[in-house]
Order: structure tokens, then C-alpha cells, then sequence
């Protein structure tokens, strides 16, 4: 399920970066999404739990003839059998994807940076057992490898209230299904 920070901002149409991390743990994924919300940064965000997701989702793009690659993908190369380092060599040799950078960022402190390297990974960084440290470190990459410029800055109220337009809690969307416009009722 596609997870934007903001719903309904798209990465082509307002340039923020667009994170994929693939990562079976939804507490980590849950955990980055909060850590770039609580840093400020907005961008598009999707967290794929296992491989066959991470396939459909990287090699939708190219289906539709959308040739913008994500940002950053965070990639838990401890998956699924050790098939995380089989989906980076996947990633880089397709033309579309090649020069994404990819986090290989494991669970565990593992010999695996060598093989993640050769396998093409732009960096190697275990995840830190702290859950603040992990966020601090996620926020880290999103800064380092995608351009956050724009993805930093205020939003206008014309693009919170196009994002928050779909949002089922959204006050918009209660006066359209005849809920009560100002929150609880008694």
C-alpha cells in the first residue's frame, strides 16, 4: 500500500523525494515514516514488507511509462533467505532503476557489507538497536543521498488542504458524507 507522509502529494508534481523501503518489519517501516515526519521533511513514502511487493512496486514505474526513480530505497538485505542482495542486482541492471541509491540497511550486524557492496549497494549501514538512533539515522540518508530542499520547506495551505482532501477525518470529507463538520459530536 502506497504510504506518502502526505497524502496525495506526488514526488513528479511538488519534486519531494520518494522514499521505498523495503523492509518485512512494519515497526521499522512505521518507525522511518515518524522519524521523517518528525524531522519535517515531507516526501512520498512506501514501505514494501517482502520482495515480491519490492518487485511490483520498483517495475511499476516502467509499466506505466513513468521513468522517475525513487529518491532512496532502503533495503533490508536480510530477507526472505537472503534474496534482499538478488533484488539489488535486479535493481542495477535495470536501466530505469541503476543509479537509485540503495541503502542496504540490515537488521543485524552482519559480514554482509562486502557482498552488499559488490552486489551494488551505495552504502551499508546496519540499523542501530536505538529505537532514536535508528530514526536519527534514517533521517541521516533521506538527507544525505535526496535533494530535501523543497522537501524541508512550509507547505502552503493550498497543498495541506489538496493533501488532507482524501483523508477520511479530513473536514471536507465530512461535510461531503454528512458526518458533523466539527469533530466529536455528543
Amino acid at each position: 500500500m502506497a504510504c506518502a507522509l502526505l497524502t496525495g502529494l506526488s514526488p513528479r508534481s511538488m519534486s519531494f523525494p520518494s522514499i521505498i523501503m523495503i523492509d518485512p518489519s512494519q515497526e521499522a517501516a512505521e518507525l522511518a515514516r515518524f522519524a521523517l515526519w518528525r524531522a519535517g521533511l515531507h516526501c512520498a513514502f512506501r514501505a514494501c514488507p517482502d520482495l515480491a511487493t519490492a518487485r511490483r512496486c520498483l517495475l511499476q514505474g516502467r509499466r506505466q511509462g513513468d521513468d522517475i526513480a525513487p529518491s532512496l530505497i532502503l533495503l533490508e538485505s536480510d530477507m526472505e533467505c537472503g534474496e534482499g542482495l538478488q533484488l539489488l542486482r535486479e535493481l542495477r541492471a535495470s536501466k530505469h532503476l541503476a543509479d537509485a541509491p540503495v541503502v542496504v540497511f540490515p537488521s543485524y550486524e552482519t559480514e554482509g557489507e562486502r557482498e552488499a557492496l559488490a552486489a551494488g549497494a551505495t552504502e551499508y549501514l546496519p540499523k542501530p538497536v536505538d529505537g532514536e538512533h535508528y530514526a536519527q539515522c534514517v533521517v541521516e540518508m533521506v538527507e544525505r543521498w535526496c535533494d530535501v530542499s523543497e522537501a524541508s520547506a512550509p507547505l502552503s495551505a493550498d497543498v495541506m488542504r489538496d493533501a488532507l482532501a482524501g483523508l477520511p477525518g479530513h473536514p471536507q470529507r465530512r461535510r461531503e458524507d454528512g458526518s458533523p463538520q466539527g469533530g466529536r459530536s455528543h
